[in-house]
């Protein structure tokens, strides 16, 4: 597998003020799901698997979302985001084992 937490940001090469954009995320993580026995109690162990992402750009949460375990391994996330001027995105996940794995990617204009 490869390295957990990796981040990978994907952004439009050609961005212009104003534009609205689409910011495409990746999180390399094996999400664990949660198990159960034959008679459908969860199996008490310590369940890995990402429960929050957060969106800053330049300094400013721009978004924040909660995660349940049913996303798959390695997940990918797309949102949009208007941009009025040029500076930096941070993405910001945190998993259940309290680690935290975060990515930067630079906006600029064309």
């Amino acid at each position: 597998m490869a390295e957990v937490g990796r981040i990978s940001i994907r952004v439009p090469s050609s961005i212009r003020p104003g534009d609205v954009i689409r910011v495409r995320t990746l999180v390399i993580h094996p999400m664990e799901i949660v198990e159960r026995d034959k008679q459908g109690k969860i199996i008490n162990k310590n369940y890995r698997f990402i429960h929050s992402m957060a969106v800053t750009f330049s300094g400013k949460e721009v978004l924040r979302t909660e995660i349940t375990q049913g996303v798959s391994q390695n997940p990918s996330f797309t949102f949009s985001l208007k941009v009025e001027r040029p500076g930096n995105l941070t993405v910001t996940f945190a998993d259940t084992t309290g680690k935290s794995y975060e990515g930067k990617a630079e906006i600029k204009f064309a």
